[in-house]
């Protein structure tokens, strides 16, 4: 599993390169594959050592706040001080907060994430009030989206998976049957989206009701897990390994627009209880999972300081400084919290099996 997470992470940083000799699968798509193996690990933890929703959340927050807000201080710094970005500059955010209403909305965003995706949907007015905007239009000189006023761009997914952990406690205690209605409602809404006078990327992607299917695709896949346990673990290994070898070398399949998709989709929900079951125990995987996040978060940074120090050698620079920056974020940040986080729980569980008496 950490082989798979680290190429998603891999698969969105090379999409974002500019330059790049290759590239994996569709950086977004990429993403929504990391949706699907989210819905499958909420669903494992709180079958087993969740069982008090509250510890649930702020646990949750703990493993996705402290890097992101890391990443937010080094962004600004990069931006403000040393104009290092690749999507933004101080002037598209002298212009958000020229309006009081706009720089209320962007610093909430910024500071809070929860409703990131949205700001897509809107773009950035010259006396900086902000617009509704459905077309999908990429940014330009006269065109500044809403999104361009974040300092981590790529946090919007963060959004999606924090609304879906608010909903996770209640969809895991569900039977398979009902979260598959609420999965194919899901879907039936996104491909709705082609009768509508906007653009169907943006209303499939930027929006928590028609993505919610993915998160419940990896729920379901959990569900599978009994099953898959009993499969010899290297039938696991070899689902595994070939899936991520599918999403390395999808840009030579010619397979394009909802057939490559889907085929993501429905490869990442089948192979997920597999290979989980194949190398939950391997720690060396495991470690490598644990840069699939922070590689995320940084990358876009690492990028703009690449092309900004040394543009010549922006590529390999950029590919190797952001797993460089990774590592720095896990061992700093990431494995100090987590040890934290598990020992919450430890806690937690030793209350439950010896209640105090009073």
């Amino acid at each position: 599993m950490g082989m798979l997470r680290l190429t998603l992470a891999l698969a969105v940083l090379l999409a974002h390169l500019p330059g790049a000799p290759f590239t994996f699968v569709h950086g977004g798509l990429a993403v929504q594959a990391f949706f699907i193996i989210s819905g499958f690990y909420m669903a494992l933890v709180l079958d087993g050592k969740y069982a008090d929703r509250g510890l649930f959340y702020s646990n949750r927050l703990l493993r996705l706040a402290p890097s992101y807000l890391a990443m937010m201080v080094v962004c600004a710094i990069g931006l403000f001080g040393f104009g290092v970005s690749v999507t933004a500059t101080p002037e598209v955010f002298m212009t958000a907060f020229s309006d009081p209403a706009t720089a209320v909305v962007m610093a909430f965003e910024n500071v809070f994430v929860v409703g990131q995706e949205l700001l897509f949907w809107l773009r950035i007015g010259p006396d900086g009030g902000l617009i509704y905007d459905p077309s999908g239009a990429l940014p330009s000189e006269t065109n500044t989206l809403a999104w361009q006023a974040l300092l981590v761009p790529q946090s919007w997914s963060l959004s999606m998976e924090l609304m879906f952990y608010a909903m996770a406690p209640f969809l895991a205690r569900m039977r398979w049957t009902t979260l598959l209605v609420i999965a194919l409602a899901s879907v039936a809404l996104r491909f709705a989206g082609h009768l509508l006078p906007l653009d169907y990327p943006l209303w499939s992607s930027r929006l928590f009701p028609t993505a919610l299917f993915m998160f419940l695709m990896g729920m379901l896949a959990h569900r599978a897990l009994p099953w898959a346990s009993k499969a010899p673990r290297w039938m696991g290994a070899v689902l595994g390994l070939a899936l991520v070898a599918g999403l390395v070398l999808m840009p030579l399949t010619g397979l394009r627009g909802e057939a490559a998709r889907w085929l993501v989709y429905v490869g990442v929900a089948v192979v997920t209880p597999f290979a989980f079951n194949a190398f939950k125990a391997v720690k060396w995987d495991r470690w490598i999972g644990e840069l699939s996040y922070p590689l995320y978060l940084c990358h876009l940074f690492v990028i703009a300081l690449a092309l900004t120090v040394t543009p010549e050698q922006a590529v390999p620079v950029a590919i190797v400084g952001s797993i460089a920056m990774s590592v720095l974020l896990v061992m700093l940040i990431e494995q100090p919290v987590d040890r934290w986080r598990q020992a919450r729980v430890q806690r937690r569980l030793a209350t439950l099996e010896n209640p105090p008496v009073f």
